[in-house]
């Protein structure tokens, strides 16, 4: 193995040792315990990812504005809070990971395009 790839490893296991993760994987443990809301949080989820990617022909904040509207009083449960929270975490953590490499790195990625 060479340094690389054992850098990334501890990488990962720092990242699967995090607070954040653990965090995450303790709340995301109890929402599956629930199989009913497990489905709701995860149709939510979805329509918010294919809201965020979405390039062409709708208005995405007013678009964001009706969800946020329609899903508040789901949100607004205690372990789906948690949960949306937890994931958040995980999800900034995994964005500094990222942007960290990025900016460190003197490569022209995408700037061409």
């Amino acid at each position: 193995m060479n340094t690389i790839d054992e850098k990334i490893n501890a990488l990962v296991e720092a990242v699967l040792e995090s607070e954040q993760y653990l965090h995450y994987q303790e709340i995301r443990r109890k929402l599956k315990e629930d199989p009913q809301k497990e489905q709701r949080v995860l149709e939510f989820c979805g329509r918010v990812f294919r809201l965020q990617n979405e390039q062409k022909g709708i208005d995405i904040f007013a678009e964001i504005d009706k969800l946020v509207q329609e899903t508040a009083s789901f949100r607004a449960e205690p372990l789906v809070e948690d949960y949306l929270a937890a994931e958040h975490e995980v999800c900034r953590l995994v964005q500094r990971i990222n942007w960290s490499l990025v900016e460190q790195l003197d490569v022209d990625l995408g700037k061409g395009v």
